[in-house]
């Protein structure tokens, strides 16, 4: 048995499969997806039903389940038109980050079924933490609070579950200090939220993979964007925690796929 982690796959169903196959994923493995599963790409919500139905693999909420939760009627009733979306996080969702192509293959599912997709995603924690092979790993998309681990957002208020999904050691606009994480060294610390193509702020591109920084290691390979001339950086990165040993799967590879 394996124990995998990956991030920020927005809505790409295919990277996702890839990925998987890459890995030889198993039914005795086990799958931590660390959030933003949706937006941007066309097949969000496949993603989040393949992972809802599988008994090992386990979601971790990230700031565009964040938003759409914020976003969408919590009876599950959906209008046709994104302007009519009431909640507090509607327009943020729909008009900034590329919720619009989730929200129109949420309308299309039967309301029974977004029902139960919202309420398993409010059951779903925005982080945890796991002993294997004697290290401690913190598995969250972005920050966390030592008291909210395993806690299912249903339990969370707004703000707290805000700064957890979006404060990043390497956003210089939703700053967390790297002191915050590396005072509870040896633990590491496995999130997204952040392309690691940007996170060292260095010129240029750099080849995809990991970035670590500290006890802070940023998995989150850039699927939310990418063009012709970014498609061999950006992709999908799978790590395997036993052994830190990662995969990964550009754009450019994924197309000859």
């Amino acid at each position: 048995m394996a124990v995998y982690a990956v991030s920020d796959l927005h809505g790409q169903y295919k990277m996702f499969q890839k990925l998987l196959q890459k890995v030889n994923f198993s039914e005795g493995d086990q799958l931590y997806m660390l959030g933003d599963a949706i937006d941007r790409g066309h097949d969000g919500i496949k993603i989040l039903h393949q992972v809802m139905d599988a008994p090992n693999m386990h979601f971790l909420l990230g700031n565009h389940e964040f938003m759409m939760l914020n976003a969408v009627a919590p009876d599950g009733t959906a209008s046709a038109a994104f302007g009519k979306l009431q909640g507090k996080d509607a327009d943020l969702w729909v008009s900034y980050n590329g919720g619009n192509k989730t929200y129109y293959k949420y309308k299309l599912m039967k309301k029974p079924e977004r029902i139960k997709l919202l309420e398993w995603l409010e059951s779903c924690p925005l982080s945890t933490k796991i002993e294997l092979n004697g290290q401690t790993f913190v598995l969250t998309h972005s920050f966390f609070k030592l008291d909210k681990f395993d806690v299912p957002y249903r339990e969370f208020d707004y703000q707290t579950a805000w700064d957890i999904v979006w404060q990043s050691p390497f956003r210089w606009d939703i700053y967390m200090d790297n002191s915050e994480y590396s005072k509870y060294e040896p633990w590491l610390f496995i999130i997204g939220h952040v392309p690691t193509c940007h996170a060292d702020e260095k010129d240029g591109w750099r080849p995809l993979s990991s970035y670590r920084e500290d006890n802070i290691i940023d998995i989150d390979g850039g699927c939310a964007r990418h063009d012709n001339d970014d498609k061999y950086f950006k992709g999908g990165i799978i790590l395997r925690l036993d052994d830190m040993k990662e995969f990964a799967i550009s754009f450019d590879e994924l197309e000859k796929l």
